[in-house]
């Protein structure tokens, strides 16, 4: 009789975990540091995963680990019309040694938009003087 109760209460135990699960994690506890906090987390782990994702970024500068999450990604120039401008990355937040420098120009007639590989290393700076979108690269992708 004590197995079948253990049993019972152990069944009991297991649907109510799967209930809690299943309606998600409550957020409004938590305080708007703790919140950030967790974005930046999964927005690491999708780079990490290499789950493609893409975001679209005005012309800026960022930091890697801190305004993008480090990792490799396909750079894709936004410009248009007469826009063009330079791509660089810089390492130690700006301040150290030049990484890439690429200059953009808007597409003329059919064709594509410029697009190459980048990585963002933690503190690299990406600076570009045009709109872009960043892909998360989980490699060749053949279509």
């Amino acid at each position: 009789m004590k197995k079948l109760i253990l049993l019972l209460v152990a069944l009991l135990l297991v649907a109510c975990a799967g209930i809690a699960l299943s309606e998600g994690i409550d957020l409004a506890g938590l305080s708007d540091n703790e919140i950030v906090a967790m974005l930046n987390r999964v927005q690491k782990e999708v780079v990490d995963r290499h789950i493609e994702r893409t975001a679209t970024l005005a012309s800026g500068a960022y930091i890697g680990g801190k305004d993008i999450p480090a990792g490799s990604y396909i750079f894709t120039c936004l410009a248009t019309g007469d826009d063009w401008g330079n791509v660089t990355i810089y390492s130690e937040k700006g301040e150290g040694k030049q990484l890439l420098w690429e200059v953009v120009t808007a597409p003329e007639g059919d064709e594509e938009p410029k697009s190459f590989f980048i990585t963002i290393n933690e503190d690299d700076e990406l600076e570009s003087g045009v709109p872009f979108s960043l892909t998360i690269y989980t490699g060749v992708s053949f279509k």
